[in-house]
């Protein structure tokens, strides 16, 4: 196989070897995740996160590949590994991309690994050695020894051997890791990322180079102290934040004023933001303050506790497990209440096919059950099931008759732990039963079937539609109610949002008539205010 340079050229032949290297390697990089409460799969984070390195190169003209590489790589990274191994690919391109069409020498790739040191170090508000920023500085000193080597093969090759040792120590410098006899699990990714380069330059097979990683003493996982950050903070907040780069510094001293494990980096004007904090408002605040956040995320550790032992009981017995995108904590909690597993999602900000693909695999079944829990999950979800194929991992049936909330709460109702075909038949029979609607407020002026909306008013929307527009909440609510023939229903189903206070749930309650018991759930959901079925 012929050897490759570092030229913007072979941008897309490189990623796809790095992907290749890092999907080999997913299950063994994330079985060395041993914290309490793993901060994502490690290994599943870079794999995504290279993989939409890679779909930002689609139609990206030669001139803007690096660039589009270091967003794409920025867009898709997950946790404090993918996020910083997003600013390792960003320094390396930023070096090479000042190259032009120069062939890259040994002295632009130590600037590279510099740049990417530096870009990693500067992330993370408490640097921790024995992890990943451990094998990355290394990787930084032998490519500095190296810059007047004669060779790229010979630059890389002696990076892949100083990572090598790098990572080898982490087994000895955390004691999460020496307790369970294991290597840092970014650390290892790092070295896989390394290896994946200098079999890029030689034109080496694809095959591993290394021994196999150590085997994880499970026993020991659940009681040794993790990584980054205390058991002082509950909640993990990500999100993608549009604003001015030079405020990263100033963003990233606010969240260490709420919280630990923080991370900030910034490239083509969006901010990657990760903490774990206890005020999760105060959190996503911060950075609204300074632009606008979208994709956001939280995790509660508890139910990431309960998630990891809930998979293992899969693993061992149940013959599937169902995936069930939801918006609202409140929500998300009665889906894990029922054995499901919750992910978030909701108009504006729904689930990539990467999410999908993660919770398939946390759940530990072959075989999964997806209800979509909006629309336009259905395609996403319809693509996560062909990768999850292509990438020999479990089976996704996607239920696509789920499309809303409710209907997700009443598949999951009729769930048959033991048959997954009688829970697909059940799951799309109680979905096209569900009649329901929701209320929420218009984001924007408009014309519409219902006559002008402007900002602030509240719709209601039935089956897709909207159907009337009012001026307060409630009175929206009722339509709904009454296009829904609720007042006819045994129970109606009732899912209040975030933004509804006491007295506004008790009007709402108090308009759905006597005729019906009304089941009331504290979704905590937004943006829509309100959910209504009828049964």
């Amino acid at each position: 196989m012929p050897a490759h340079s570092l030229t913007g050229d072979d941008v897309r032949s490189l990623l796809e070897r790095v992907h290749s290297a890092f999907a080999a390697h997913r299950d063994e990089i994330d079985a060395l995740n041993v914290f309490p409460v793993p901060d994502g799969d490690t290994g599943t984070n870079l794999v995504f996160t290279v993989r939409s390195a890679l779909e930002e190169l689609h139609d990206v003209a030669p001139t803007e590949l690096w660039d589009a590489l270091v967003r794409g790589a920025m867009m898709g990274a997950r946790g404090n590994s993918g996020v910083i191994f997003s600013q390792v690919l960003r320094g390396l391109a930023e070096a090479l991309a000042e190259l032009g069409d120069t062939a890259p020498t040994p002295a632009a790739l130590a600037d590279g690994w510099r740049r990417a040191r530096d870009l990693a170090y500067d992330a993370v508000a408490d640097p921790l050695e024995g992890t990943m920023l451990s094998a990355i500085s290394a990787a930084a000193e032998a490519a500095r020894d190296e810059r007047d080597a004669a060779d790229l093969e010979t630059a890389t090759s002696r990076i892949v051997s100083r990572v090598h040792e790098a990572v080898a120590r982490t087994r000895e410098q955390l004691e999460a890791n020496r307790a369970a006899g294991v290597v840092d699990a970014g650390a290892r990714g790092v070295e896989v990322f390394a290896i994946a380069v200098h079999d890029h330059v030689t034109g080496a097979p694809d095959v591993d180079h290394d021994a196999p990683a150590p085997v994880v003493d499970r026993s020991n996982v659940r009681n040794v102290a993790r990584e980054a950050g205390s058991d002082d903070y509950r909640f993990e907040v990500q999100y993608l934040l549009e604003a001015d780069e030079d405020r990263a510094p100033d963003l990233r001293d606010a969240l260490q004023e709420l919280g630990d494990s923080v991370v900030v980096v910034a490239a083509s004007g969006v901010m990657n933001v990760h903490v774990h904090t206890n005020d999760i408002a105060a959190a996503i605040d911060a950075g609204a303050a300074l632009g606008r956040a979208w994709r956001i995320q939280v995790t509660e550790f508890a139910e990431e506790r309960a998630a990891a032992e809930e998979a293992e009981a899969v693993a061992t017995g149940a013959p599937f497990a169902v995936l069930a995108v939801l918006p609202g904590p409140g929500l998300r909690a009665l889906a894990e209440d029922s054995g499901a597993i919750a992910i978030h999602g909701t108009a504006g900000d729904l689930p990539s096919v990467a999410d999908l693909l993660q919770g398939a695999r946390r759940s530990g079944a072959d075989r999964v059950l997806v209800l979509p829990g909006h629309p336009n999950v259905v395609p996403t979800a319809q693509q996560a099931a062909k990768i999850a194929a292509e990438d020999g991992g479990p089976t996704l049936e996607v239920i696509d008759a789920v499309t809303s909330p409710l209907s997700v709460l009443a598949a999951l109702a009729v769930v048959d732990p033991s048959d997954a075909a009688a829970t697909v038949n059940a799951a799309t029979q109680a979905a096209h039963g569900c009649r329901g609607g929701e209320v929420v407020a218009a984001v924007r002026d408009a014309d519409g079937p219902a006559g002008h909306v402007r900002r602030g008013q509240f719709l209601a929307v039935v089956d897709g539609d909207v159907v009337a527009v009012r001026d307060e909440p409630v009175e929206a609510l009722q339509v709904v109610a009454a296009t829904c023939d609720a007042a006819t229903a045994e129970v109606v189903t009732l899912v209040a949002g975030a933004d509804v206070d006491e007295d506004e749930l008790e009007h709402a309650v108090s308009i759905l008539g006597e005729g019906a018991e009304v089941d009331v759930i504290d979704g905590g959901q937004r943006p829509v205010r309100f959910f209504l079925g009828a049964e």
